[in-house]
């Protein structure tokens, strides 16, 4: 959240830091911030870089390493955890983010 000073936006984000396990529709995140999913897009990329889908992703990827670097918790309830439907494709969306699958985390 460094450098986030939009209402809108820190409302947005608190939201998705809160809803990691089950990850909210864009929808829903336009309707936090006030906005259309359009405007919500648009503020994203002005103030992030990045689509609000783009950034809630980079948030559950993170949280997931984490949890497996701190925790003993499997590949499987950690994907669940960060709001991936099957522990598959956590480990190719993880792969293509970090570089390597999830169990290359813990060593």
């Amino acid at each position: 959240r460094l450098g986030v000073t939009d209402p809108k936006l820190e409302a947005v984000i608190a939201a998705m830091e809160d809803n990691l396990e089950e990850p909210l529709p864009s929808a829903a995140l336009a309707e936090i911030a006030g906005v259309s999913e359009r405007q919500l897009e648009r503020l994203f990329r002005r103030a992030l870089g990045c689509t609000p889908t783009r950034y809630y992703l980079d948030l559950r990827l993170r949280r997931a390493r984490i949890l497996l670097g701190q925790t003993r918790l499997p590949v499987m309830e950690v994907a669940l955890a960060c709001g991936f439907a099957t522990p598959a494709h956590f480990s190719r969306v993880y792969r293509d983010h970090f570089g390597h699958p999830p169990r290359e985390e813990r060593g």
